[in-house]
């Protein structure tokens, strides 16, 4: 399904296609606005350097399958999901966003990270991913199944770092099913090109 932008109040991963067309508020407490950068994984190296607001975390989940070609599809979809939340502390696609990410995702995520900027918000909170798994890689494609738990994140004034919206609410937790496309390109690094989800899917707990 093709990705299309959600609500303002949609957050950690806001984009992407849905199988629902849903989305959830979620909301927090007040946090710090100051910026600070997040040094690369100690077991790599060569790991890019993100660049977080204080208030903002990407907790994605390592996995090694002992397979060298699936463990470099995970490395760099890690990456990626870590350049999509910077992106979104932000309100801009970072240099990681553009290592990590192709169209036609690429141009989706950047036309919501340019709708937060026009609304004076951004995203705080801990954006969780885990369960990561390649279901499929062949001929430079690969297919990428993991679920993400929004229930930690929340919308904020991008001056004052307030959140915005109603506290709490039903809605406070929500999980994703998400299948990502990634290709490789000519220099190894293997980049989202689609990424589609379903919400409150029970095979995500």
């Amino acid at each position: 399904m093709t990705a299309t932008a959600l609500g303002a109040a949609l957050l950690l991963t806001a984009c992407g296609g849905s199988d629902d067309g849903g989305g959830d508020e979620i909301v927090g407490a007040e946090k710090n606005n100051s910026v600070s950068p997040t040094a690369p994984a100690e077991e790599d190296p060569d790991a890019p350097v993100f660049d977080f607001p204080d208030d903002l975390k990407a907790d994605v989940e390592p996995a090694d399958t002992g397979d060298e070609k699936k463990d470099a599809v995970l490395r760099d979809q890690g990456y990626a999901l870590s350049a999509m939340v910077e992106s979104y502390g932000q309100q801009k696609a970072t240099a990681n966003f553009e290592r990590y990410w192709q169209d036609p995702a690429y141009t989706t995520y950047v036309q919501d990270f340019e709708r937060f900027a026009d609304e004076g918000q951004r995203i705080a909170g801990t954006g969780r991913y885990f369960d990561r798994e390649v279901k499929q890689v062949k001929d430079g494609s690969a297919l990428v199944v993991f679920c993400e738990d929004q229930s930690d994140g929340y919308v904020v004034d991008a001056e004052t770092g307030k959140s915005v919206g109603a506290e709490g609410g039903e809605n406070a937790a929500v999980m994703r099913l998400y299948r990502q496309t990634l290709t490789r390109t000519d220099d190894g690094t293997w980049t989202v090109a689609e990424s589609d989800w379903t919400e409150g899917d029970g095979t995500c707990r």
